[in-house]
């Protein structure tokens, strides 16, 4: 036995120490390493669900290392340990219940593609972009510019429509004109496509329409549809802005007349 050997025998805490450094080369290598070659693969510059799940995912990695190595350092082997946990062991699952579901619907999330980092979509009453999500929660950040905070577990569990998903990005607004004041729905077809040729830049081409949804005893109900290009909220809040004056412009008008 050579004299390295003997003196890794008569302190063996050291080779388990080179153990714990080794993996954490592991993980930080592989961290990079993955991400690298995510990046390279989709040709990709800005951060996207798939990487912050990665670095979680590290995260969560080291904090298991550093508790493992806090165990070495005390002497505590990991039977010991969780021998002597095992009393407890029921009554930590329940308290810790709520947040071990959080962090793996977040994983879900972050490595699912059924959103995606930048999406706008509307969850319950909230509307707005995902601007990250997080083991606990997915933060969305609204047309008002509040930041709105929802849990994983309400997240998954909630109904959610993804705007941005939308391969059509539809839009739509529906209005009321009386009867009496209710004009040619040809001539108010066109107004309102003269409104959306102004910003054609955003809008689809031939995708404006004007439908006759309902004929009530005073009102008509009316349905206005168009689609963008490339679905923005601020574009189609703009759009819709500009429509509701010339619908009410139109029967400012037709009050007038009448």
């Amino acid at each position: 036995m050579s004299s390295y050997e003997v003196w890794i025998a008569n302190h063996p805490s050291i080779m388990g120490y080179k153990v714990f450094l080794v993996l954490l080369i592991v993980i930080l290598v592989g961290r990079a390493t993955g991400i690298w070659l995510y990046r390279k693969r989709k040709n990709l510059k800005n951060t996207d669900n798939f990487i912050i799940g990665l670095n979680n995912l590290t995260y969560v990695l080291l904090s298991i290392w550093l508790f493992f190595l806090f165990l070495h350092v005390f002497g505590i082997t990991i039977k010991e340990f969780f021998t002597s946990i095992t009393i407890i062991a029921a009554a930590l699952a329940i308290v810790f219940k709520d947040y071990i579901l959080n962090g793996l619907n977040g994983m879900i999330l972050m490595f699912g593609d059924s959103i995606q980092i930048g999406d706008y979509l509307k969850i319950g009453e909230h509307k707005g972009r995902i601007e990250n999500i997080t083991l606990m929660s997915v933060h969305l950040l609204s047309d008002d510019d509040d930041m709105i905070i929802i849990p994983n577990n309400v997240f998954v569990n909630s109904q959610i429509i993804n705007f941005s998903r939308n391969p059509r990005h539809h839009s739509s607004i529906d209005f009321e004109i009386q009867s009496a004041q209710s004009i040619n729905a040809v001539s108010l077809e066109g107004m309102l496509k003269k409104v959306l040729n102004k910003e054609e830049q955003f809008v689809r081409h031939d995708s404006a329409k004007l439908k006759v949804v309902e004929f009530k005893k005073d009102l008509v109900h009316y349905r206005f549809k168009f689609a963008l290009k490339e679905y923005d909220p601020k574009v189609e809040s703009r759009l819709k802005q500009s429509l509701w004056r010339e619908i009410l412009m139109v029967i400012n008008i037709q009050k007038i007349q009448s």
